[in-house]
Parts: C-alpha cells; structure tokens; sequence
C-alpha cells in the first residue's frame, strides 16, 4: 500500500516529462562512428577508382555490371590514392576502437538487451510494416525501438564484423592467405568488401531518413540525451512523413 504522503511520480509519456534515453557514451560513439564511417566509405571508393572494376586484367567478372566505370569524384575522399590510403586506414582503427567501446558499453551496462533479438520480433515487425503501409491504424506497442529498428541496429555490428574480414582479406592477401580464401580468393574479398560497405551506407541513409520522417525528436536524445516520451513516434501515430502534431509543451515539460 502506498504511503499518502508520498508523491508517486508519473511516467513520463504521461507528464510530458524528458527523460534520459542515450547514455553519453553512447551518443559519443555514435557520432564518431558516422564521421568515420562517411570518410571510410569516401576513402574506399577513391582507392575503388584506382582500379574500377573486379576481375583481373584479360578476365570478366559476372556480378558487378559496372567494370570500368569510376565511382563520381563527388562521393570519393582523400584527393589521391596515396592520401586515400591513409585516411581509410586511420579511420580503420578509429572505427575498431570506437566499436570496442560501444560493445563494451552496451555489455556492461545491459542496454545489448535493448538489441538482442526476442521472441515474437518477426510478428511486431511485420505489424511495423503493416503500420506503415497504411493497412492497421495505430501504431504497434514498442519499447526503445521498435521491431524494424531493432533488427538494423543488430545487423549493423554484424555487416561491420563482414566488412573488417574481408577488409583485412584484401589488405594482407598474402599473409592471410587463408582468410582470402574463404571469401573465395582476393577478387571476391574485394567484392564482398564493396558490397558490405554498400549495405551499411543504405542502412545509414535509410536511418536517417526515417529520424526526420518519422521521428525528429530523438535528434535531441542523440545530443543532450533527453528525450520526451510523449512526442513518441507511438504517441503520435507516426508514420513516415504522416503524424499528428506533437502536444504543446506543459508546464513540467522541458524543451526540445
């Protein structure tokens, strides 16, 4: 039984109340990790174009329709090969070390439960899907994430484990020529790097997108860390550029 001289505070989704979503390592990591990422991929493609294109000279390769075109300089880093080089490789370790960091952390303080698939994530996803498309009309039950969100942010580390084997595959063919082999020789390691990198540029551009369609909001909890429960995507019903406007700030609410 509660003592009635005690206030019980309300949840924040009802108050209006912020509340602290992301961890400052988090959010620290994760800003180091999309410039990094950014640089890498730039760097990537401008090493790509010194060679643009998969098979060896005098041979065809079958999966890349593209052999001998040059990436546009727009979207490449590092002005030469030399230089692009070594912004990839400083970006290698930076990435390394930042994902220790963030895998430790989430570890250690238990957010991996956050991530870590459950049973019934295909189900909520495909209810996600079904919101969105417009077939069910409010938005499904979600926690920190919703079913969608959860199952990118648990590839990701996964498409970054693909991309540093392969990545080591083509930069120590010789010695490792083993780990080259599994990929099926340097031709394909290098293909798998590209396409690797490819995926989680679209991962990244598809996340970003969806922050400003569907939830704007959070870009605070990615800064500060607060975040306001009642301007939820789930509280508003929103779906990617269709929502109902956010309640006005209460009195107890802290601005976005």
């Amino acid at each position: 039984m509660t003592d009635p001289g005690v206030v019980v505070p309300e949840p924040a989704a009802v108050t209006g109340r912020a509340s602290t979503r992301h961890h400052w390592i988090v959010r620290l990591t994760h800003w180091v990790n999309a410039a990094a990422i950014v640089i890498m991929a730039g760097s990537g493609l401008r090493i790509f174009n010194a060679y643009p294109r998969f098979a060896r000279k005098g041979e065809t390769f079958c999966c890349y329709p593209f052999e001998g075109t040059p990436i546009p300089d727009a979207f490449t880093f590092g002005a030469w090969l030399g230089g692009a080089r070594n912004w990839h490789f400083a970006m290698m370790w930076v990435l390394f070390l930042n994902g220790l960091l963030y895998i430790g952390f989430i570890y250690l303080h238990g957010e991996w439960r956050d991530l870590a698939p459950r049973r019934g994530d295909i189900r909520d996803a495909w209810e996600m899907i079904k919101f969105y498309a417009f077939v069910r009309p409010d938005h499904p039950r979600q926690g920190k994430h919703n079913a969608l969100q959860k199952g990118t942010y648990f590839l990701l580390p996964w498409l970054a484990l693909a991309a540093i084997l392969s990545g080591i595959a083509i930069w120590k063919p010789v010695q490792l020529s083993w780990l080259t082999a599994l990929f099926g020789g340097y031709v394909w390691a290098r293909f798998v790097h590209f396409v690797v990198m490819a995926l989680i540029l679209l991962l990244s551009v598809v996340h970003v997108v969806m922050v400003f369609a569907v939830d704007p909001f959070s870009l605070r909890s990615m800064i500060t860390g607060g975040y306001n429960e009642a301007r939820s995507p789930q509280a508003r019903n929103a779906r990617p550029f269709f929502w109902r406007p956010a309640p006005a700030p209460g009195r107890d609410e802290v601005s976005p």
